[in-house]
């Protein structure tokens, strides 16, 4: 998806492309694999383009429970900056009545190519938080990616929660996670907010 500043482009979610996503992603989350309307994951409405390889930055916030496959969105690119240092985006999603229901940003200081079959590990470390807390129930998603995931290298992964509280009338908690290659290196941390009742966790 091409989305130029100011420019609205219509963005159909459609089943499949969620769920090979979500498959490559190594998700075996439900709400992904065997839902109707399956839902979006936390990094698949992208800033603008996949992010791929080298140190990035991204932040995915969902302003209520995430969009699904069937819904259309029109997409608005929000910023659209380039400079020595890097590039930085910000692409808005909004429904059917003009609400925002979500938005991503991205800033890549460092780009390194990476095979479109390799899942890249910000989307290991998503599908590690959404396993465990549900996939529903995403509400903002941030990561730094360090260095980038060599094709069959392995992320291992490891998140605890940091804090409860209610916002927008509905309980939440905050996680962190982390991924480390097999030598045991840091190579890409997040910090997530999911709708979650205290008392099931």
């Amino acid at each position: 998806m091409s989305v130029h500043a100011g420019r609205a482009v219509a963005v159909d979610l459609d089943t499949e492309d969620i769920r090979l996503f979500a498959a490559r992603a190594l998700s075996r989350d439900p709400a992904y694999r065997l839902a109707e309307r399956p839902v979006v994951p936390p990094t698949f409405l992208p800033a603008g383009g996949r992010v791929t390889g080298g140190r990035t930055e991204t932040d995915h916030r969902f302003f209520g429970p995430p969009p699904r496959a069937g819904d259309r969105l029109t997409a608005v690119r929000a910023i659209d900056r380039h400079d020595p240092d890097g590039s930085e985006s910000l692409v808005q999603y909004f429904d059917r009545t003009g609400g925002l229901v979500a938005e991503s940003w991205a800033s890549v200081t460092e780009s390194v190519a990476a095979e479109d079959n390799t899942p890249h590990s910000a989307e290991l470390l998503a599908t590690y938080a959404t396993d465990w807390l549900g996939a529903e129930n995403i509400r903002r998603f941030r990561t730094r990616v360090l260095r980038a995931l060599p094709p069959g290298d392995t992320v291992t992964c490891s998140g605890h929660i940091t804090q409860h509280y209610i916002q927008d009338g509905e309980p939440r908690v905050d996680v962190t996670v982390a991924g480390v290659d097999a030598a045991g290196e840091i190579v890409v941390r997040a910090w997530a907010s999911f709708a979650h009742d205290p008392a099931a966790v």
